[in-house]
């Protein structure tokens, strides 16, 4: 299924999202001592394979995705309490013969340095204070301390030993041995046989659950084959859900090898979602963030990501050049392999528990004011969140289809940094660029909390569908005392995928057409070659279940050809495939209007006091479907405070040729100055009503006239 960087004679390593690399279900897991790959696999299916843990020198990513640039390696991160022992064994130490360089090191809080997937882990150096055998300054390495101890600790040499864990399990294995110097999150590194400084592609391992002794020798090279991490109380306890990663590389060591695997991926929100993958990957990176991929203009892009096809394969196959102006973004969620430890979650910064988002005030304001606004001139929509999260907005063209990928809709999307008001701007135009008409209008708005993306990367096949992805905490709403998963298909099993074509920002097509699909096809293809998902979209509004093969995709033999979208081609080669999931708001609502542009020209709005009264005037330049108008005014300044002061309503003169001057008299209310204020209110033949200013009314100038200055108001 996989090819090499250099050809077909060994496999070319794939970021995939799969879950089984971390973790397999453990129905025993308070039975079992340790966490790591004997969590993982003890009670998989036979039938079934794992992956290996690697540690390699190859970078992913750059190109057109400056941010998203990840070494093949796993950098585990480990939650400890001073005084606390940290047990740690693996299969690539100790291994015998020339190629003997695997180790298992420990860096110290605040030791590791960089950004996630380009990190700098420090040389260790300098004494430990105070002295450990093995230790150093600024961490611990195992090899140090079996040198220093003569004895063969640390090594994991059977399936037996790795399902026991650490002695004094029956059958476990002999551990290394740190004693946590202080309180902290400590970074654990895990090489091969072939040390920290290679990319030698492991061949021969079996990636078989069970694996033969093989497995557990120098074939490794830059793959641990068995590995594990217990914390220790002084009681004797040893402490689950203090492991995690932010992204994980492994390999299965061939093609056509089935996992099965979960894991628990929690948002900085609190969310916690478990994930089980059912796939074939062979060389590949799981990870998961925020926003999935994006578009040209920055915003979340909700779609999938296409290889530039004049590239080279393997530029191609490491989507560094994409199409459209998209790119991808780094991972920023952690991944457990057991429940999360809530003391984790505090240093994290990550709430025990989430609350469910919700938006309040949803409305529009336009160039004519109010909710009106004039065709292809727009404005803004405002609303108040609770919590960060990603907005969407959705102006429906017939107040009945709200789907955000309907070309005659408009989305608009992006990223709440805080709770608190929102304002996003609008102008005036639907998907596709154009327009809208004139007419009324609903818009829709929700914030989507607990927003999680798995992408796909560069997975050609995918036939049994999946991963489950899983609500693992929904939050309790209406406080009935029972949590509440969210309305859509599968309900907390749901989620969504748009395998459509589409148009960047930036006006470039990606794929064969808009919502068609994303690669040509012929009589035999005709959805498109690669074999997609059908449908080619979950619904937008409702999701789909992920306990169901829906988006199952591809072929069951190798599906990777020179380039994208070939007829022998899986559906995901050369491509990146988004799946995502949220906790969504309520969705509120708000009407808006798009009216023409000569419809009325307000120019000149304006107020003067003469003795007791206050005379409003007003010139029109064009009427259109003007019945007449109302003047309003308020004594406090606000216009939820005003009242109609007009006893009838004063006709209008204007045409749509010319318009016409008016002027009204209003007994003053009397307020000082700078309290009353006055509007202008215009009632269309249809029934709609706009209105105007407001304005200040002042002393009479010499011309008996105060005049406020109004630019020309168009609606």
């Amino acid at each position: 299924m996989w090819r090499s960087i250099h050809g077909r004679s060994s496999p070319r390593p794939t970021l995939l999202v799969s879950v089984a690399l971390i973790a397999l279900t453990l129905a025993t897991a308070g039975l079992v001592a340790g966490e790591g790959s004997g969590t993982v696999y003890r009670g998989a299916n036979p039938a079934r394979f794992r992956s290996h843990m690697e540690w390699r020198t190859t970078t992913y990513g750059g190109g057109d995705s400056p941010d998203f640039i990840l070494l093949r390696r796993t950098l585990l991160y480990l939650f400890v309490q001073q005084g606390e022992t940290i047990l740690l064994g693996s299969s690539g130490v100790g291994v015998g013969g020339a190629l003997d360089n695997g180790d298992i090191q420990v860096l110290n809080p605040g030791q590791v340095s960089g950004t996630i997937g380009q990190e700098s882990i420090p040389a260790l150096a300098g004494a430990a204070n105070p002295p450990q055998q093995g230790a150093f300054a600024n961490g611990f390495s195992c090899v140090a301390q079996r040198a220093a101890i003569g004895d063969g600790r640390g090594r994991i040499a059977s399936s037996a030993q790795e399902l026991a864990g650490p002695l004094p399990a029956t059958d476990g294995y002999s551990p290394c041995v740190y004693v946590a110097p202080v309180t902290g999150i400590y970074n654990l590194v895990f090489t091969g046989p072939s040390g920290d400084a290679s990319n030698d592609e492991p061949r021969g391992i079996s990636g078989l659950v069970v694996p033969p002794p093989e497995d557990f020798g120098p074939i490794q090279l830059t793959s641990v084959t068995s590995w594990d991490a217990t914390v220790r109380d002084a009681a004797g306890n040893d402490l689950r859900g203090r492991l995690f990663a932010y992204y994980y590389a492994g390999n299965t060591g061939g093609g056509g090898r089935r996992i099965t695997g979960e894991s628990y991926v929690v948002t900085d929100s609190g969310f916690r979602y478990r994930v089980l993958f059912d796939g074939d990957p062979f060389g590949f990176i799981f990870y998961s963030n925020q926003l999935g991929f994006q578009n040209s203009d920055g915003a979340p892009l909700y779609r999938d990501l296409m290889a530039d096809p004049t590239a080279g394969t393997q530029v191609q196959n490491e989507l560094r050049e994409l199409q459209g102006g998209a790119r991808m973004l780094p991972p920023n969620y952690p991944i457990f392999i057991s429940q999360p430890d809530p003391l984790v979650l505090d240093v994290l910064g990550i709430p025990r528990q989430p609350i469910a988002p919700a938006i309040d005030g949803l409305a529009f304001r336009g160039s004519a004011g109010d909710n009106s606004a004039g065709v292809a001139e727009g404005g803004d929509f405002s609303f108040t969140t609770t919590q960060p999260g990603v907005y969407y907005l959705v102006v429906s063209r017939d107040g009945v289809n709200f789907d955000p990928t309907e070309p005659r809709n408009r989305v608009l999307r992006g990223v709440v940094a805080a709770a608190g008001p929102v304002t996003v701007s609008w102008d005036g135009r639907d998907n596709m660029g154009e327009p809208f008409p004139t007419g009324d209008y609903l818009a829709t708005g929700a914030i989507q909390g607990g927003e999680v993306h798995f992408p796909f990367l560069d997975v050609e096949n995918n036939e049994f569908g999946g991963p489950t992805i899983e609500l693992d905490n929904p939050p309790d709403v209406n406080g009935d005392g029972v949590n509440d998963c969210p309305r859509w298909s599968g309900g907390c099993f749901g989620a969504f995928y748009d395998d459509r074509g589409y148009r960047t920002a930036d006006g470039t097509l990606v794929g064969t057409a808009i919502n068609g699909p994303l690669c040509p096809g012929d009589a035999s293809n005709p959805n498109g070659f690669g074999n997609p998902p059908q449908p080619a979209a979950s619904d937008r509004l409702l999701g789909f279940d992920t306990r169901t093969d829906q988006r199952g995709f591809g072929f069951p033999f190798d599906a990777n050809p020179a380039a994208i979208c070939l007829p022998d081609s899986g559906f995901g080669d050369k491509k990146g495939l988004d799946l995502w999931t949220y906790y969504p708001s309520n969705v509120q609502q708000t009407p808006l209007r798009i009216v023409d542009p000569t419809a009325v020209t307000l120019r000149s709005l304006t107020a003067s006091r003469e003795g007791g009264r206050v005379i409003v005037r007003w010139e029109t330049g064009v009427e259109l479907d003007t019945l007449g108008f109302h003047i309003l005014r308020s004594a406090t300044g606000k216009l939820e405070d005003a009242a109609r002061v007009t006893t009838s309503l004063i006709p209008a003169r204007g045409t749509t040729a010319e318009g016409a001057a008016y002027s009204w008299a209003v007994e003053s209310a009397g307020e000082p100055e700078g309290d009353e204020v006055y509007w202008l209110e215009e009632l269309e033949v249809g029934g709609g009503s706009y209105r105007y200013g407001p304005v200040r009314p002042g002393a009479a100038t010499a011309d008996g006239d105060y005049r406020v200055s109004l630019p020309s108001i168009t609606r």
